[in-house]
This record gives structure tokens, sequence and C-alpha cells, in this order.
């Protein structure tokens, strides 16, 4: 079961945008009711996923291995791609010049792209499982009773009514948001890893230039400008020759 200690919240709530209206709405933690509830749920689908004859994760491993998509060399694989982005993320994070720096930082997200698809190999395959079907369903039944308006109430009565939700965009997000929090996860997540900071600081760095560039370049138009008044103002104006 997921930890339902989030990260911390103001008024200890956190807040999500929906992608269709715009509107506001809140993260909750799940009282001891909704925990039961939502475990019970668990315990419904993981029956008649097993009924229906939809194969455990147990079952699943054994059929990975057996086709070797995953073992030894998944494993070996696995831990070089992590090893090199934690040497590359030291790297990145004792670089100085901003060139080093942005070459790392790109380096470290094509690592972790490839990291994140390799374990697909393994990760696809374990979402059709029993176990992960109804971690599914135990997760959108927390989600129906977590989230709530900017008055405290839930916008979903019934699990049921989450499930019958027309704007998926909404309910997909929401989904998503309770995810991370249930994870202690903020939502900006990604943005906080080594290579993004990274990125994001050389941007900083480059927009601060520009700034100072284009500061110095007012500056010296406004010299230049001040300088040409004061030249006019010395220069005197020529006396008529008397005829």
């Amino acid at each position: 079961m997921p930890d339902i200690q989030g990260p911390d919240i103001i008024e200890g709530r956190r807040e999500f945008e929906d992608p269709v209206s715009g509107k506001i709405y809140y993260i909750s933690p799940p009282n001891a009711d909704d925990i039961r509830s939502a475990d019970w749920q668990y315990s419904k689908v993981y029956t008649k996923s097993l009924v229906e004859g939809i194969t455990t994760a147990a079952e699943m491993m054994d059929i990975l291995l057996r086709r070797g998509i995953t073992g030894p060399e998944f494993d070996q694989r696995q831990r070089e791609l992590t090893d090199e982005i934690s040497a590359k993320v030291a790297l990145l994070q004792s670089a100085t010049d901003m060139d080093e720096k942005q070459r790392l930082a790109e380096e470290v997200a094509s690592l972790r792209g490839e990291l994140f698809d390799w374990n697909q190999r393994l990760n696809g395959p374990m979402a059709n499982t029993c176990e992960q079907i109804a971690d599914d369903a135990r997760l959108e039944y927390l989600t129906a009773c977590m989230v709530q308006d900017a008055d405290g109430k839930r916008i979903w009565e019934e699990y049921s009514d989450f499930l019958k939700e027309k704007n998926q965009s909404l309910a997909v997000r929401a989904r998503f948001e309770v995810m991370l929090y249930l994870q202690g996860l903020d939502s900006d997540f990604w943005e906080q890893t080594p290579e993004a900071q990274a990125i994001k600081e050389i941007e900083e760095t480059i927009q601060a230039q520009a700034q100072e560039a284009l500061d110095k370049l007012d500056a010296e138009m406004k010299k230049s400008k001040e300088d040409d008044k004061t030249i006019v103002k010395k220069k005197k104006p020529r006396k008529k020759k008397s005829e």
C-alpha cells in the first residue's frame, strides 16, 4: 500500500489545475475509512482479475525470464545505465563552464530517457498483472475520495461518479496528482532533477547576460545623445560679415 503521507502542503492541501477548464482543485489526505475502502476495492479487483485468468506478478516474471526479456543481462544493463547517470550527475554538479554544464545536462537527460525505455521492458508487461490492475483501482478509489473543491467538498461523491467522469482530462490529471502525493513527490518533481536545474541555471545566465548587454547598449546610446547635445551647445554661431 502506498504511503499516505504526502509532501508539505500549504494549509494541508495541494492544488492542481483542470487542464480543460483551468479550475483549481485540491488534494486532502484520506481518512481511515477511505483507506479501508480502497484496500477492499483492491481485494475485489484482484480476486476478479485472478478468476478471469489474468496473470499474477510472479507468473509474469516467470514468463519474462523464460523469454529472455528480463534476467541477468537486463539487470546488468539497468545497473550500467544507473551508474552512468550517477557519474554524469556528479560531473554536472561540479561543472562550472556553461557549455560543459549544458552538454552534461543533455547527456544525463538522454541517459535517463534510455533507462526509462529499458525499464519499460519489465514495467510494461507488469502493468497488466492482477496486482497492478488492483493497485490502479485502489488509486482511483483514493482519487475519488481525496480531490476537493475550494470549499473542501469532494468533487466526486462516490467512486462510481469518478468512473463516469466525462472530463477525462480532469480524471487523468487528478489520478496523476494523487499518485504523486501518495508517493511523497511534488508535482514538478521532474523539474527538480539535476539536469533540469542545470538547464534552468543556464537559461537564467543567458537571460542575465542578454539583459546586461541591452542595459550597456542603452547606457551607451544615452551617453552618445548627451555628448551630441554638449557638442551642439559648445558650437558658437558664426557672425555675419558687415557690408
